[in-house]
């Protein structure tokens, strides 16, 4: 299939296999999650590129939203791909197929499990490795394979994260966050997709 949806790499990168996070936030993640939780609500503009063998072979632009403690949005500008999540499910738009993809509770949380550390910490879903000033590779603790499903995240001036690497299989996924904002709670129903009339609404099999 020739078409390849934005949101390709949050769903490969629930591979990891992370589960839901105790304790103190790791270093890389403990600034924004400090930021979320007194103000409930975090967005920041979001560059997705992706990278084979030196060459970009696409980028995606777009916004993400947090908010805690489980709720995900993603929005793709060019594209127009909606995907939420939330602890009752989540729901995934996508306009060049006029679907609207329903997710389970576990669906749903297993493919936020790259941007969950973010929401409450990462410690007791990765290990925390010191690459330089502002740079951490996150290993999942129960992936024995970590050199392929570990993550890199380097934080901004302001110690908020600003690119987040993600290898999927011979492909490297750029993540470049800018411009965090933060403000009140929006609650659920911002994070909840509707499918336009004529688009098809199908349950994640």
């Amino acid at each position: 299939m020739s078409w390849r949806p934005a949101a390709i790499a949050v769903l490969a990168a629930a591979s990891c296999g992370a589960s839901p996070s105790a304790g103190a936030p790791l270093a890389s993640t403990a600034s924004l999650v400090a930021r979320l939780g007194r103000a409930g609500h975090g967005e920041a503009r979001l560059v997705q590129t992706v990278v084979a063998q030196g060459e970009t072979l696409r980028a995606d632009r777009g916004r993400v939203a947090l908010e805690p403690p489980d709720r995900l949005r993603l929005d793709f500008a060019a594209s127009g791909e909606r995907i939420t999540m939330r602890g009752d499910g989540g729901e995934w738009l996508q306009p060049a197929m006029k679907q609207l993809l329903i997710l389970r509770p576990e669906q749903a949380q297993t493919v936020v499990a790259t941007w969950r550390a973010f929401l409450d910490g990462g410690a007791g879903a990765y290990r925390e490795r010191a690459l330089g000033p502002r740079r951490y590779r996150l290993i999942p603790i129960a992936d024995a394979n970590a050199d392929a499903d570990s993550l890199e995240v380097e934080l901004g001036p302001d110690r908020l994260p600003r690119r987040v690497q993600i290898w999927v299989q011979d492909q490297r996924w750029w993540l470049t966050l800018s411009s965090w904002s933060f403000g009140r709670p929006k609650g659920p129903t911002a994070f909840t997709v509707r499918a336009p009339a004529g688009y098809a609404v199908l349950e994640w099999p």
